[in-house]
């Protein structure tokens, strides 16, 4: 009887290694998704700048008031509430998991009560893509108070579909906003070409 010629899992061109390299494949894009999400998290926000020096009282910017003003010193922040954000450090936690601990600091002159932080990720032709199964990723971290500073760990896992498909060849659009009871604090949107 002769044995019959059919293909093994590890000969090249079998079906089973078509599968493995399609694997590898979304391994790959989703961990260069998510790495690029972390480096693309962080950024100053929209609008936020040093403060611009007082017009001289009396002048026709700003007239001499009627009444007591008080003086705010040239060094304290322009607005109550506003915040940046650093990235802090990034570990595995499997293949397509990270976890990053990004610090927020309220630079304003008050105290930000009940601050939370979404990200949400989306393609250039609309398409939501699913961070740890939700439409985005929001971790809220309480009260900070001007100047001060809180880090929380967030764990990311991006689904970008079936072989990746919703991610490759897409520009993948980063949107991170920071809210609290007295403002929202809309980072500026970063894009990453996949």
């Amino acid at each position: 009887m002769i044995p019959s010629e059919s293909l093994k899992k590890d000969e090249p061109g079998s079906s089973w290694s078509g599968r493995k390299a399609g694997m590898a494949v979304v391994i790959l894009v989703v961990l260069a998704v998510i790495g690029l999400i972390i480096v693309f998290l962080v950024q100053p926000p929209a609008g936020s700048s040093a403060p611009a020096a007082p017009a001289a009282l009396g002048s026709p910017a700003n007239p001499a008031p009627s009444h007591t003003v008080q003086q705010i010193p040239v060094d304290t922040p322009a607005k109550p509430v506003d915040f940046v954000i650093q990235p802090g450090n990034t570990e595995k936690c499997g293949l397509t998991c990270r976890q990053l601990t990004p610090t927020i600091t309220n630079t304003g002159y008050e105290a930000a009560h009940n601050v939370c932080i979404a990200i949400s990720l989306v393609t250039s032709g609309g398409d939501t893509i699913f961070l740890n199964g939700e439409s985005s990723i929001n971790k809220c971290i309480g009260t900070i108070e001007s100047g001060e500073s809180k880090s929380e760990p967030i764990v990311i896992n991006a689904d970008c579909g079936f072989l990746a498909s919703k991610c490759v060849q897409q520009t993948l659009i980063i949107k991170t906003t920071a809210t609290c009871d007295e403002a929202t604090v809309q980072f500026p949107d970063r894009t990453i070409a996949v």
